[in-house]
């Protein structure tokens, strides 16, 4: 979970991408996001989720003004943030046990794990003054964010009482085969 700034929501939305381009490695990651709408509405008062969405990972904010993120915007990214890009190449390490290409579009569909990314909206950079820090706070990012970790912890808490059960299972069928 992280935040984000977003072209196409307000702030105190939620938004789910699927697809993200690191501008660090230059590559474009494409997976299946262990987390949905669906996932997140349903604790979200004030807002919104948008899922499917691209994200871009940039290098810094300050490098960012209008011309260079209406570019973004018209190749259909939504998302702008900093994190996701690093993570996913260390996924990609992870994974395959080479070190990340440069860009290239990278499948990680595959993956034998959950992987996941839930961002809330902070700020919208192509409306002037529109962030979580100008002004107070306010209920808007403390409500996306409370969502946000609401899916979370449930997605966890879920695989984990499955892993569980299945461990439970495969140790009765053991020790009923005991004399």
């Amino acid at each position: 979970m992280g935040k984000a700034a977003t072209l196409n929501a307000v702030v105190g939305d939620v938004v789910i991408s699927n697809v993200v381009h690191d501008e660090h490695s230059q590559n474009t990651y494409l997976f299946h996001n262990c987390f949905s709408a669906a996932d997140v509405a349903p604790n979200l008062v004030y807002g919104v989720v948008l899922d499917n969405q691209k994200a871009v990972t940039v290098q810094g904010t300050f490098l960012q003004n209008t011309r260079y993120m209406d570019v973004f915007y018209r190749e259909g990214y939504t998302v702008i943030e900093m994190e996701a890009g690093p993570y996913l190449s260390a996924v990609f390490e992870m994974y395959r046990p080479t070190r990340h290409p440069v860009n290239e579009i990278i499948n990680l569909y595959e993956l034998p794990f959950d992987l996941g990314f839930i961002h809330y909206s902070s700020d919208t950079p192509l409306s002037k003054g529109r962030n979580l820090g100008a002004g107070s706070l306010s209920y808007y990012g403390m409500d996306s964010t409370y969502a946000a970790t609401l899916a979370i912890l449930r997605r966890i808490f879920t695989l984990e009482a499955r892993r569980l059960r299945a461990s439970a299972s495969r140790a009765g069928k053991h020790f009923s085969a005991c004399p």
